[in-house]
């Protein structure tokens, strides 16, 4: 008999830990009963198989005009959990991203469930209030399995989770994308491409400006994505007079589309967890430019071999690097064969064989 395994998640809007929990659920719907619990009632932005089951918390999760009210609306959330996966006879509970994560680590004690949660930022860059930093360092020692996807990462934990309960797994590139990239033919366009959202994290201004410093004839830049900073951007491109040459595309779920038809990715970070665009950028054959941010980048990229690091913030290379590669042909070929094969191991079927050993496990030891 399968067992019933839930993922408990924000929401099912476009982002990374959307995306993979999307992706991990359709894999593991073949071994198991996929339940998805959101937070916010959202439709899903990634296609998911038919098994898989979605159910909201349906709860005023943006009501928090202050500690009180928030306190008593994350207990609501915590009861839901709880209770839609007593409902469902969910026999694992896996939590994405930290408020959720320490929910659902509440939620899996008072039923006696085993939980696994996983970290998708550096924790140091993340903002959380001090009352969720207190509740993190309580709770996620409590869980069976903090998965993160980085080293840097898994060090900052291990300073008060003992190194049995870490577990390193990166992301899974989608089985649409490798279909895309093995049946979609469409001819390349001299775009650089970025995929992200519009926020300070992601760092386009970065990108825009060196892009602009540049100039090339005949090269468009795409910004592939949405989020605050879009009037912001929109405001730079007007000013730098680049209105013509760098596109807000907004979001766009035919991204591989974007990746077939581009030359080069861009990738300008100020922080990350695990760089999917990168990942699936580079899977899609394209020579990438990234920040050396922390954490992801310089643990795919080798500089020189299949793409560029850069310091944080250096406009300047950054702007070099690019029409380093604008110029030179051979190079950008020659590195997009290295990324496509240096991240091979990333797929889909290989990365959900990992988790479904973890999760089988987890369900064992417990």
């Amino acid at each position: 008999m399968k067992k019933n395994i839930a993922f408990i998640i924000y929401s099912l809007n476009s982002g990374g830990a959307e995306r993979v929990v999307s992706t991990l659920s359709n894999g593991l719907s073949n071994v198991y009963n996929v339940t998805i619990i959101t937070i916010i009632n959202t439709k899903p932005f990634y296609q998911l198989n038919d098994s898989v089951n979605v159910i909201s918390c349906e709860s005023n999760a943006n009501n928090k005009n202050n500690f009180i009210t928030s306190l008593t609306t994350n207990y609501n959330i915590y009861k839901n959990i709880k209770n839609i996966c007593k409902n469902q006879s969910i026999d694992i509970l896996i939590g994405f991203m930290t408020t959720t994560n320490i929910l659902t680590i509440l939620a899996a004690k008072r039923l006696k469930k085993p939980v696994i949660v996983s970290e998708r930022i550096y924790p140091v860059f993340g903002k959380l209030s001090k009352f969720w930093r207190i509740m993190r360092r309580i709770t996620y020692p409590k869980t069976d399995v903090l998965v993160v996807q980085t080293k840097p990462i898994l060090e900052y934990f291990n300073s008060y989770i003992k190194t049995e309960r870490l577990k390193i797994l990166a992301n899974p590139i989608s089985s649409k994308l490798i279909e895309a990239k093995n049946n979609i033919h469409i001819p390349k366009e001299n775009i650089i491409l970025n995929v992200g959202r519009l926020t300070n994290q992601k760092g386009q201004d970065i990108v825009i400006k060196a892009f602009s410093q540049i100039n090339p004839s005949n090269w468009q830049l795409h910004l592939v994505g949405e989020g605050p900073k879009r009037k912001e951007y929109t405001n730079l491109i007007n000013q730098l007079g680049m209105k013509d040459k760098i596109l807000l595309t907004g979001r766009n779920n035919e991204i591989s589309r974007y990746y077939l038809r581009s030359k080069i990715f861009v990738f300008p970070s100020r922080f990350e967890g695990f760089p999917n665009a990168l990942t699936e950028a580079m899977y899609m054959g394209l020579p990438s430019i990234s920040t050396d941010c922390p954490t992801g980048p310089s643990e795919l990229i080798k500089d020189g071999m299949n793409g560029f690091l850069t310091p944080l913030n250096d406009i300047n290379l950054f702007s070099e690097k690019i029409k380093e590669l604008i110029d030179n042909t051979e190079m950008r070929d020659q590195m997009g064969r290295n990324a496509a094969k240096s991240v091979i191991h990333l797929e889909e079927n290989k990365v959900v064989k990992e988790w479904q050993k973890l999760i089988s496990v987890t369900l064992n030891n417990s």
